[in-house]
């Protein structure tokens, strides 16, 4: 591991996923704007997605691809109030995006555990 700082590159684009995160996280919390809240998650997820695609980690920018547009659907759904097939869609995007960030990583964690 290098005792390096990281690129500014990196720094701004983890400012900037911090922030969408977070402005998110106090709109929907504050002023109940669920969209507002889902779009900045999207942004979020849509700048680490990009990151992991610069890094050649498709699979990675994949599932926060998904991920991302699972939580807009999810707040567009509860902001219509409760729409089920919004609230269906969001959960399996969130699922469908899970997956392809959390299977690699459990699929190499059992291949070590059983050597």
């Amino acid at each position: 591991m290098s005792d390096s700082l990281p690129a500014p590159v990196g720094v701004l684009v983890r400012a900037l996923v911090v922030a969408c995160f977070v402005g998110g996280g106090v709109l929907a919390l504050l002023n109940g704007r669920l969209v507002l809240a889902g779009l900045a998650y999207l942004a979020g997820y849509t700048a680490l997605a990009g990151a992991a695609l610069v890094r050649g980690q498709r699979r990675r920018g994949a599932g926060l691809s998904l991920s991302g547009l699972g939580w807009m659907v999810l707040a567009v759904g509860v902001a219509l109030g409760s729409e089920l097939l919004l609230l269906g869609a969001g959960v399996a995007l969130l699922a469908v995006g899970t997956g392809l960030l959390v299977l690699p990583w459990v699929s190499r964690r059992q291949e070590t555990t059983v050597d």
